[in-house]
C-alpha cells in the first residue's frame, strides 16, 4: 500500500496536479491543503479550493469583517503569538503588556487587500498585530497607546 500512495504522488506531482497555478484560490490555502491531506485526497481539495462556488464564497466574506476575521483568527492568534514572543526578545516591554493573552478585538488594516488588525487593550496600551491571510507567518507587531476606535470584538 504505502508503494502504492508513493506511485500515486509522483504521477499526481508529474502531471501537475500538485503545482497547477491557484485560479482563484490563494497559493497559501492549496499548501495548507497539501500539507494537510493524504496524497489520494490532494486533488479533490485543490479542486475545491479552486470551484466557482467556493471563490464566490470566500468574496462574499471578504466583504464582512465578521466573516473574515473568524475564518483566520486561529491561524492570527498563533502567528500573532510568535510574533509578538520574537519581539519580546529585543524589547522586554512587550511581556509587561502581553501575557500570552488571547487577542480580543479585530479591524481590518487594508479592507482592500483583505488584511485585518488583531489586538489587545491592556490597561492604557494596545498590542497591535496585522495580519495577511496571503502571508499568515509575516504578522507585524507593534505597542502603543489605546487610541482610535474600537472594532469588532472577537
Amino acid at each position: 500500500m504505502k508503494g502504492y500512495v508513493r506511485l500515486v504522488a509522483s504521477l499526481m506531482g508529474a502531471l501537475g496536479v500538485l503545482s497547477m497555478p491557484a485560479q482563484g484560490a490563494s497559493e497559501q490555502a492549496i499548501r495548507e491543503c497539501q500539507a494537510h491531506m493524504n496524497p489520494l485526497v490532494v486533488s479533490q481539495c485543490v479542486a475545491k479550493l479552486k470551484s466557482k462556488a467556493n471563490r464566490l464564497e470566500e468574496i462574499e466574506c471578504r466583504k464582512d469583517l465578521e466573516c473574515w476575521s473568524e475564518r483566520y483568527s486561529e491561524s492570527a492568534q498563533k502567528n500573532c503569538a510568535t510574533g509578538f514572543a520574537r519581539a519580546a526578545h529585543w524589547d522586554a516591554r512587550w511581556w509587561s503588556i502581553w501575557d500570552e493573552e488571547t487577542l480580543t478585538h479585530v479591524r481590518w488594516r487594508s479592507r482592500g487587500e483583505g488584511i485585518l488588525e488583531y489586538y489587545l487593550d491592556n490597561g492604557s496600551m494596545r498590542l497591535v498585530c496585522a495580519f495577511n491571510p496571503q502571508m499568515p507567518q509575516k504578522v507585524q507587531v507593534q505597542y502603543g497607546p489605546v487610541a482610535g476606535e474600537a472594532g469588532l470584538e472577537l
